[in-house]
């Protein structure tokens, strides 16, 4: 596991960079904390809590939330550290691998809020509830409890494999963006009525592995941009 977050890492600072060289310089902790409780609520979106309306959970989207979710998490350890291994070594990511393994010991967070995880049995409003926890800790700016629920939030919505594949093909799908005029204006996000994220989501469903990832996403978005 922590070579895949070494990975993660690695890959977050140089998709930051190529969005701006000098990222750590002009983007604060309080951007990255309003970037993922903006994202809690879109997670939040695909799931059924109107309780006025009928709904169905949207688990691919849920994933690809996650994802996005995590994203905004590795920018703010990268920031608040001075160095690629200060940020693996970090508090942070100690207790993400807690919330990933389920591991309550010295963990400080309320005591209130693990009683009620550990007795929810209904998934969908496990999810719920994590979600929110990880939106009020970075609404706090509180990193490390966030990291701690974000931790079981991938433990209760997919494995950390599937985190990991998605995330590195999110990564490649966002450098395609850059490269395409995201920033511009340029970049056509809905392609033939589907968002990009669920032309991705489906490839990395077909891969087992990070190495055939960039190529098949590369070739598969050449395709459908140029349509």
């Amino acid at each position: 596991m922590i070579n895949e977050i070494r990975d993660m890492l690695e890959l977050q600072d140089q998709l930051n960079k190529k969005i701006n060289e000098n990222w750590k310089k002009i983007r604060s902790s309080e951007d990255f904390a309003r970037a993922v409780w903006t994202e809690c609520a879109e997670l939040l979106e695909s799931l059924p809590w109107k309780w006025w309306k009928k709904q169905e959970p949207d688990m691919d989207n849920v994933e690809i939330e996650v994802v996005d979710i995590w994203h905004f998490i590795l920018s703010q350890i990268l920031l608040e550290n001075n160095s690629l291994e200060e940020s693996l070594n970090s508090s942070a990511v100690e207790l993400f691998i807690k919330g990933i393994n389920e591991d309550f010991s010295n963990v400080d967070v309320s005591g209130e809020y693990i009683n009620h995880y550990l007795g929810e049995i209904d998934r969908i409003k496990k999810i719920i509830f994590l979600t929110e926890r990880v939106a009020e800790s970075f609404l706090k700016n509180n990193l490390k409890e966030g990291t701690f629920f974000f931790g079981l939030l991938v433990k209760n919505s997919m494995s950390f494999k599937k985190l990991y594949l998605l995330y590195i093909g999110k990564n490649i799908l966002n450098h395609i963006r850059q490269e395409k005029g995201y920033r511009s204006g340029n970049y056509k996000k809905l392609i033939n009525g589907l968002e990009d994220n669920q032309y991705l989501f489906n490839i990395v469903k077909e891969v087992n592995n990070k190495d055939d990832l960039e190529k098949k996403i590369r070739e598969a978005f050449e395709n459908l941009q140029a349509t």
